[in-house]
């Protein structure tokens, strides 16, 4: 999540013109740029060791994905106006993840390189006597696809990997938030970033559904795309591994929501916010298919301390 602050204020923005730079200056869902965005040339491309579409990939730094994804434009009760985008690493972090999802499944169901392992391990610190015995003791390991894991070689180049697609996901946030504040010829008053969904490299904590929310450190919680987003700062709570929630959360799958949702009652509970995306194609993410607010509020006291909550002035998703 990218958050910024600007110098404007509610009445002075034409929502129209802001709305027709979105759908022509940041491409959305599956489409991509048509020329690198400036940002691109701060991303190593060739210390990526997974393979991956290059070409793509430069040309997906500055675009929105689907699905949750969004650009907002809150305001809080003083009438500051916040623009928040969610989007992450695109197409290349999706590539990286899948190959090392499977290379960590093909090592752990490979025999035969579990063996050459211990023999190699085994010779360096001087036990060939011990080679024999434990090589008896290999089991082929049976494990669903989705939970084999990395250790050794993998798990280094998966690393290396992982900080590159998340400062990718960080620069196409920034590259975004670049366009719209430049042609809408904005000033950023204040600017801070919340990352989910990523491996805290420092620290060694992996948060799934999770930010970090060590002592002070301003976070934003996202609701939905009614009732807008909790600002905090976080508490540094050690038995929360200095983590807080990354969202409200679904309650209803987007299959279950096309299956009992409405577009009429969708639009009738979107008035307050100027949006062109509320549509049958993004009726899986209506207010309704996640959690109430008063449950995030109630739920997060342990991690972080709610200061404000910016409410939805503008809201577009890929539609």
């Amino acid at each position: 999540m990218e958050v910024v602050v600007i110098d404007k204020k509610k009445e002075e923005i034409n929502f129209d013109h802001l709305d027709e730079t979105i759908r022509q200056f940041v491409p959305s869902g599956f489409r991509i740029r048509d020329k690198e965005h400036r940002f691109s040339k701060m991303i190593d491309f060739d210390s990526v060791r997974a393979p991956f579409t290059l070409q793509r990939a430069q040309k997906s730094i500055g675009t929105l994905g689907g699905g949750n994804h969004f650009v907002e434009l809150n305001e809080d009760d003083k009438g500051n106006v916040f623009i928040v985008i969610h989007s992450g690493s695109r197409n290349l972090g999706k590539q990286i993840a899948e190959y090392y999802q499977n290379l960590a499944y093909e090592q752990l169901i490979n025999v035969k390189s579990i063996k050459e392992e211990i023999i190699e391990r085994l010779t360096k610190e001087g036990r060939q006597k011990e080679i024999h015995e434990a090589i008896r003791g290999i089991k082929k390991p049976t494990i669903r696809k989705e939970l084999a894991y990395l250790e050794g070689q993998g798990f280094k180049d998966y690393m290396n990997d992982m900080k590159i697609a998340q400062k990718y996901a960080e620069l196409n946030r920034k590259a975004m938030m670049d366009e719209i504040i430049t042609r809408m010829d904005w000033k950023v008053i204040d600017q801070f970033t919340t990352i989910h969904n990523y491996i805290d490299m420092e620290n060694m904590i992996l948060r799934k559904g999770a930010i970090s929310a060590q002592k002070d450190e301003r976070v934003i919680v996202p609701i939905n795309m009614r009732d807008g987003s909790i600002i905090a700062l976080g508490k540094g709570n050690a038995d929360w591994n200095f983590s807080g929630p990354h969202g409200a959360g679904r309650i209803m799958s987007r299959k279950k929501a096309k299956e009992v949702l409405n577009l009429e009652d969708f639009q009738n509970t979107m008035t307050a916010v100027w949006t062109t995306s509320v549509a049958e194609s993004t009726l899986d993410e209506a207010p309704m298919v996640y959690k109430p607010i008063d449950e995030i509020v109630e739920n997060t006291k342990e991690t972080i301390d709610i200061k404000h909550i910016i409410k939805p002035i503008y809201n577009f998703k890929a539609n």
